[in-house]
């Protein structure tokens, strides 16, 4: 698949998700193995007005390429101008979001309220090429609802445009996240439109999922939800799709090293406070299925800091162990090097192991 001068077999992509696709999060999951990464979407209307938050999503690592930034919008003059501001941050192709289904979004005609006025969506992605000299990408679902499906349309319309790739959510607006994504339109997309790249995306949580995508007709797929609770899901995915064997989820001493890597730049981003209180929502994901989980996370939830958080994690681990639990043999290690520069830490991790 080719965007631009980018080409890659089979790109394994990180969807753009509102406060969950930040920096450290993109860092991550490419360490994982995500080839092609997308920014939080960030509105046209802010962009141009220069509102500090919504401009700092357009700020991109020199590490973190190739990546797209993600505008959203319906008002042509504002998308031009926006576009041409993404622009100047760098990325090497801009996308447009014309899939958001949250109602005050859609509602108002942004994002998925485009798939009701397929000539305002066709105006929105010409003021978008108008602003840049990047390529350009769209990403979108497949109607409004059921009774309005209107996809072929749009990659027929977006072929003729000259869209570099179209990213699908396999649902209507009004699923939202409700049902299942009906990958069997894949083909039809594919006929409709044969030289435009196809990106899918919605439920490809295995790798098993993302090779049926890609059987079926997709050029690459997009991975949202599941890369929240398994961002090591990309490396499985490519491993599986290259006929190696799977790697299994690591085992909770790593996971847990994961998260305190994670919290460490998350806390980094967004300030220490905001941090770890925006980071709660994930302990779920990282320590799923570890002893005494629900007493854990009560526990995490009530620490403000990270050194306190990687305190408590390290006693934890200790306490898995000495009640016989495998943690396999990294979890000494995983203790040890959470503060290695914090004597208490050290003190800590000595008790623990001694």
């Amino acid at each position: 698949m080719r965007i631009g001068a980018i080409e890659i077999s089979h790109p394994l992509c990180l969807a753009p998700m509102e406060s969950v696709s930040d920096p450290p999060f993109r860092k991550l999951c490419r360490r994982f193995g995500a080839d092609l990464l997308w920014t939080e979407f960030a509105n046209c209307e802010a962009i141009v007005r220069n509102v500090a938050r919504e401009c700092r999503k357009l700020a991109i690592n020199p590490d973190e390429h190739p990546i797209a930034i993600q505008i959203y919008g319906s008002f042509e003059e504002s998308m031009e101008k926006a576009a041409r501001q993404a622009e100047a941050m760098g990325p090497d192709w801009i996308d447009i979001n014309c899939g958001c289904w949250v109602k005050k979004i859609a509602h108002r005609g942004d994002g998925a309220g485009l798939l009701r006025d397929l000539k305002k969506f066709e105006t929105v992605v010409r003021s978008v090429q108008r602003g840049t000299t990047l390529p350009v990408t769209v990403k979108t679902r497949l109607g409004w609802d059921a009774d309005s499906i209107v996809i072929l349309d749009i990659a027929r319309m977006l072929e003729q445009l000259g869209i570099a790739a179209l990213t699908i959510h396999f649902r209507t607006r009004s699923q939202g996240y409700s049902g299942k994504a009906d990958w069997t339109w894949i083909p039809r997309i594919r006929e409709a439109a044969p030289t435009l790249p196809l990106v899918a995306n919605g439920d490809i949580a295995s790798p098993e999922h993302a090779k049926h995508c890609l059987d079926l007709g997709a050029d690459g797929v997009m991975i949202g939800r599941a890369a929240i609770d398994r961002p090591w899901i990309f490396r499985q995915i490519r491993a599986f799709l290259e006929g190696r064997p799977i790697p299994p989820d690591p085992p909770l001493a790593e996971r847990a090293r994961i998260a305190i890597a994670h919290l460490r730049e998350h806390a980094a981003y967004h300030g220490e406070k905001r941090g770890v209180l925006s980071f709660r929502r994930r302990w779920a994901a990282y320590l799923h299925a570890a002893p005494g989980i629900a007493k854990l996370r009560t526990e995490l939830m009530t620490i403000e800091t990270v050194a306190g958080i990687e305190e408590r994690l390290a006693r934890y681990l200790d306490e898995a162990v000495r009640h016989g639990y495998d943690l396999q043999p990294e979890a000494e290690e995983t203790v040890r090097s959470f503060r290695e520069d914090d004597p208490c830490m050290k003190n800590c991790a000595a008790a623990c192991w001694k």
